[in-house]
């Protein structure tokens, strides 16, 4: 059917991949404003309107908010000046609707059927809603069905702290409430009625919400961020300078043939420990050791040694099998070939998205951090050509990305701002450099205290990402 005035749209709209399926059908006004229709999706999805958006229509265009876009870079179209029905027109079309942009909550929008006006019939309206939709800044797809699991299961390590951080509510993914929904869009003008400029101005340094996106995504894969493909010659060359591949190199040269017997606690044993920081060097000493102020007692007492262990093995590098650790066959054969790139590339992948951030720390509260860790690569581009203090990259991604400080913990001896820096340093900063995209010059003689140093990039990141 084709639109006309006073019409009325049946749209359903979908949460991307999730399933099972989290869906709404609304009835709207046909001359809805995309700035109206933002907040019709948000009530009726169940978001809270704190994240930035976009809408993309099938021809690319993007519609949004001017004022989440200071740079110019979408090239946006105001979405207050456009209606639905300049853009849908005729049943089963549709666009995109995303919200999050660390997230990523994509949503299809279809136009389902054009319904004549009814002048009883109060606009917008929900007809049906199916399940809820996940919590706000739960990791993305991935993190809702982890805590999904985690809410589900009582005998779960983290079910208490899942809970605690549901400020005690508990989660019904089956349950909605339409009613709720449809007196919340009566009212949509008081929850948004702080909303004509809802969001301040982020500065991305010169990058745009799409491109930070795809950063925070796929940090080995934007090519709207890195446009240079990476300098295969200079990458090798430089590679060893990382100091979790002279790590893996080791591991894998002690796994070889019948692998490694673990001790009772699932550790590597002492003596390959110690081969592994004898192949890796300094780099890998912890600084402790280096300063002689305390000995090696397990691989747990070698951070370096123990991630490089622990990411090889979510890389699927290893398998364990009657308290033994044994190398895979395939990447013996890897091995072979000599492709100590792409394991490198297998473990950074791993370390940026599957690896828990926040096991390096006691703030297992802030994981938004491992969400937004790769913006570091860009602030490494920004500013990594020249020795910066290590507080000027932390302070750099805190007025990013703000909304970190809403998970601290009220803390009587650390503020928020300490305890995101104290989170950061252990988890980005350290990663960063262990695997060799940093490199840290101590302020001081002796001092290995990453917040009390400067950094900049190495010239292995200038081969991987090409700034």
């Amino acid at each position: 059917m084709q639109a006309s005035a006073n019409m009325v749209y049946q749209l359903k709209v979908t949460l991307a991949g999730a399933r099972p399926p989290i869906w709404r059908r609304l009835l709207v006004d046909s001359s809805t404003s995309f700035r109206d229709l933002h907040q019709i999706i948000q009530i009726a999805m169940g978001w809270h309107g704190s994240h930035l958006h976009l809408f993309q229509t099938q021809d690319r265009r993007v519609i949004g908010d001017p004022e989440e876009d200071t740079d110019g870079f979408l090239n946006l179209t105001d979405e207050a000046q456009v209606q639905l029905d300049s853009v849908l027109q005729r049943d089963k079309q549709g666009l995109r609707y995303e919200y999050d942009f660390g997230d990523g909550w994509e949503h299809t929008v279809l136009l389902e059927k054009i319904l004549p006006g009814n002048e009883n019939q109060p606009l917008p309206h929900c007809i049906k809603a199916v399940r809820q939709c996940p919590p706000e800044d739960v990791g993305g797809l991935h993190g809702f069905y982890e805590f999904l699991e985690t809410m589900e299961d009582p005998s779960h390590p983290e079910h208490e702290a899942v809970k605690e951080w549901m400020g005690g509510h508990v989660f019904e993914p089956e349950f909605t409430d339409r009613d709720q929904i449809n007196d919340d869009l009566r009212h949509r003008d008081e929850f948004f009625a702080d909303s004509d400029a809802p969001f301040a101005p982020v500065d991305f340094l010169g990058l745009s919400p799409n491109q930070v996106h795809e950063l925070l995504q796929t940090p080995l894969d934007c090519p709207s961020v890195f446009t240079a493909k990476m300098d295969k010659p200079m990458v090798m060359d430089a590679l060893d300078a990382s100091p979790i591949l002279p790590a893996l190199r080791s591991l894998i040269g002690e796994l070889q043939g019948k692998g490694i017997r673990l001790t009772p606690k699932g550790n590597l044993p002492l003596k390959v420990v110690m081969a592994i920081l004898e192949a890796g060097g300094e780099a890998l000493q912890p600084p402790h050791i280096r300063s002689g102020l305390g000995s090696i007692r397990s691989e747990e007492d070698v951070l370096p040694v123990h991630l490089t262990r622990i990411l090889a093995e979510l890389a699927g590098f290893t398998r364990k099998e009657k308290g033994r650790l044994l190398l895979k066959k395939t990447i013996t054969r890897r091995v072979e070939k000599g492709d100590w790139l792409g394991l490198y590339l297998d473990l950074l992948t791993v370390g940026f998205h599957q690896f828990n951030w926040a096991w390096m720390d006691h703030y297992p509260d802030l994981e938004g951090i491992q969400t937004v860790g790769p913006f570091g690569l860009w602030l490494l581009v920004v500013y990594g050509d020249e020795w910066q203090p290590v507080t000027a990259y932390l302070q750099q991604m805190l007025d990013a990305f703000p909304a970190l400080l809403d998970n601290t913990a009220p803390l009587a001896y650390a503020t928020p701002e300490d305890q995101i820096y104290w989170a950061l340093t252990s988890r980005m900063i350290e990663l960063y450099e262990l695997f060799g995209l940093l490199e840290l010059s101590p302020l001081r003689p002796g001092t290995r205290n990453p917040r009390e140093q400067l950094a900049k990039r190495t010239p292995l990141f200038e081969a991987l990402f090409k700034p």
